[in-house]
């Protein structure tokens, strides 16, 4: 396990917010840790690189679950279809490309690249997990690099994506340095990450489900993300909501605490009505950079 007393970013100390556990799989305890001045929140203790895989050795770990199994992951698979087209959007408007070249950090099965693939592009993926590269090659033939191989490449990219991967990375701003060599002059950079400071985040508070310790190393805020991206010279220029997590994220927090489906799908309705009054309350969030 890997402790941190001081912020990355701003190396302040360290303050514990409230304590949480793992859900998913082990049932251990952790501390969720904050910076007082950006805002940034960790997980403490978190597991070195050589022990986290057995904290996603789970059938219900959904990122990299490719079948259908009852009403919940059918409605799932319903809206990533919905996102995917959405998804391609934003990256046609944002690239202002019709087609190119796209690297997806965090790849999971492969169905965002697959759908960008159909639509043209040039895609490669990255994940740290056997089982979703083999799937992504077997299912789609695209090639998914381990992270080591994707750190020692040279190769570049009109976008790179990173849809819910960087909270999962032990050094992010080593990613970021990577990603600022591999985009083209004109290259889009696209995070999308969950908002511990939305509407279904102060409801659950140490119950919340996007935390997901210890598989989630970092919890992000638009202060913290506007700190670490101008540390590693990327500019925001836009964010867009991702309105339908706070259902997804709202009915497993009710679960963490004994509540129904029901109560969980009110909560997330709430959650998103909040987002659509203030941006910020959004449980995440997708920036869009360069």
């Amino acid at each position: 396990m890997i402790n941190h007393t001081n912020c990355p970013l701003c190396q302040r100390k360290l303050e514990t917010v409230f304590s949480t556990k793992d859900y998913l799989v082990s049932d251990e305890e952790f501390d969720i840790v904050e910076c007082s001045d950006c805002h940034l929140r960790m997980t403490s203790p978190f597991p070195d690189k050589d022990n986290i895989g057995g904290y996603y050795e789970s059938d219900e770990y959904i990122s990299h679950a490719d079948e259908t199994k009852g009403v919940f992951n059918s409605i799932y698979n319903m809206v990533r279809s919905y996102m995917l087209k959405r998804k391609r959007n934003i990256i046609v408007k944002s690239s202002g490309k019709k087609q190119g070249r796209i690297l997806d950090i965090g790849c999971g099965t492969g169905h965002f690249l697959n759908s960008m693939k159909e639509s043209g592009w040039d895609v490669k993926g990255v994940d740290d997990s056997p089982k979703a590269r083999k799937l992504v090659k077997s299912q789609f033939e695209i090639d998914g690099l381990t992270p080591e191989d994707w750190l020692n490449s040279d190769e570049t990219y009109d976008v790179i994506t990173c849809w819910h991967s960087l909270e999962h990375v032990h050094k992010p701003w080593v990613y970021l340095e990577k990603i600022k060599t591999q985009l083209s002059s004109d290259g889009v950079l696209i995070v999308a990450l969950p908002n511990y400071e939305s509407a279904d985040g102060n409801k659950y508070g140490a119950n919340w489900a996007a935390y997901d310790t210890p598989r989630h190393l970092y919890h992000f805020t638009t202060t913290s993300m506007e700190k670490i991206m101008f540390n590693n010279e990327f500019l925001i220029e836009e964010s867009q909501r991702m309105s339908f997590d706070a259902f997804y994220v709202s009915i497993l927090s009710s679960q963490h605490i004994g509540k129904s489906i029901i109560n969980g799908i009110w909560n997330g309705f709430v959650s998103w009505l909040s987002c659509w009054v203030n941006k910020e309350k959004c449980s995440s969030l997708i920036y869009i950079m360069k």
